[in-house]
């Protein structure tokens, strides 16, 4: 059977609502086991009639990965994710449509206009736990395959879809399976975008970031009485950590001032800030600790590790000129979420048949955005080298309480998804 993309395309509203509603009533809060959810998403694939295959990510496996953000402190180190798979005839190419099952906490429940865990119809709104980040992006994804397997598509090319666990640097989740299974030609991930502004915008590339932490160590002087922390023979036979951390805060910010005469003249593509200095404990004492916490933010050729060099070599270069820094040198280590920038060629094919497909379901206005930073759009750039692009609904409130997802939108990202899909692996 030809495949006919004038053909329409029908997608039953009421079962993307429905299966929408699923995903929502089960909680998958991102510091828990996601077991329930990835058990829902096994059902609806097989019954709808795609292959799927159960794994679990353990983030231990990823550990010497460049990019590997350690989890915190009691997050599950394992978490389940799942594939499901309608196979090609062979000889096209095959394609990913991923996004993330976990969920922000509910945090404060009074703040929420309605249970977190039912899906509320409000208008063209749907609010619930999940509904916006990024329950809505899974369940398009689901559907597409759905229509897919309905409409009797005779496809060359594998479609595949992902759903994990990716907030906390995806440690538990993407990086394991883009290091390890993806075998597609092209990836679409589907999350309704930050800005609000819907469909239409397409995030074209990532920024990078790196956050580190420079601990210095002082010294305490002699105490004349013991169990007086500020009874001191005398002061000055201290060493302040906190005062030998400012030398390190000016050599930082000559090195901004750098970085920013060398990327930002045309535009702002890098950032350096200072965000977090914690040391000391009373105002009488003498500082025996500092702690200096520092971001980079970059859409530059750099990489994490060239930018760690940097910063390891600056830190060197201060404690070679300082005999107590010498003696005791600072430690540096990096914190937090990482990720290198992710750029796409921006006439890649995928890319043209998303906005072609776009235009045939609604006539968006087309923007191209690429302010994100650390999105899961790097996953299959940086570590499969395939091209990888993010859209998805009008959506709002993220992170915070009655966040919700435009139905009509999500029902226009399914037919999207489809459009693309044919288009792609035909």
């Amino acid at each position: 059977m030809a495949n006919n993309i004038n053909k329409k395309i029908e997608i039953d509203v009421n079962d993307a609502v429905k299966l929408l509603t699923k995903l929502v009533e089960i909680p998958s809060i991102k510091d828990q086991e996601n077991d329930k959810i990835i058990n829902l998403i096994e059902k609806e694939l097989k019954d709808i009639g795609c292959l799927a295959q159960v794994y679990t990510a353990n983030s231990e496996d990823v550990a010497d990965h460049p990019v590997f953000s350690p989890l915190p402190e009691g997050i599950p180190k394992k978490q389940k994710y799942i594939t499901g798979t309608i196979k090609g005839s062979g000889g096209g190419k095959s394609i990913l449509l991923y996004s993330h099952v976990d969920t922000e906490n509910v945090v404060n429940r009074n703040l929420w206009n309605a249970d977190p865990f039912k899906l509320v119809k409000k208008g063209d709104k749907l609010y619930g736990l999940g509904s916006n980040d990024a329950k809505s992006g899974v369940a398009a994804c689901i559907m597409a395959l759905k229509v897919i397997k309905e409409m009797g598509l005779k496809l060359k090319g594998d479609v595949v879809t992902l759903a994990s666990n990716e907030k906390f640097g995806g440690a538990a989740g993407p990086l394991v399976f883009f290091t390890k299974e993806c075998k597609s030609d092209g990836a679409l991930y589907v999350h309704a975008p930050e800005s609000a502004d819907g469909l239409g915008e397409i995030e074209v590339s990532t920024k990078g970031v790196l956050s580190f932490k420079i601990t210095v160590f002082g010294e305490k002087p002699a105490l004349k009485e013991e169990g007086i922390p500020h009874s001191y023979i005398s002061i000055k036979d201290g060493i302040n950590a906190i005062e030998k951390t400012t030398q390190i805060i000016d050599a930082f910010k000559e090195y901004a001032n750098i970085r920013d005469q060398k990327y930002n003249k045309k535009m702002e593509i890098t950032t350096f800030n200072i965000g977090r200095i914690k040391g000391g404990e009373a105002s009488v004492v003498v500082a025996d600790k500092c702690e200096l916490e520092c971001g980079i933010i970059f859409s530059t050729e750099e990489t994490i590790q060239s930018i760690i060099k940097e910063v390891n070599n600056l830190v060197q270069k201060i404690t070679e000129e300082d005999a107590y820094l010498k003696k005791y040198p600072p430690k540096v280590e990096i914190i937090g979420v990482r990720a290198n920038p992710a750029f796409n060629n921006l006439n890649d094919e995928l890319l043209l048949i998303l906005k072609e497909s776009m235009k045939e379901t609604g006539d968006y206005e087309l923007s191209h955005f690429g302010q994100h930073t650390a999105s899961a759009t790097r996953y299959p750039i940086n570590c499969v080298n395939i091209p990888a692009f993010a859209f998805g609904p009008k959506a709002n409130n993220s992170y915070k309480p009655n966040e919700w997802v435009s139905e009509e939108q999500y029902i226009k990202s399914i037919e999207i998804l489809v459009r693309s899909i044919i288009k792609y692996c035909k």
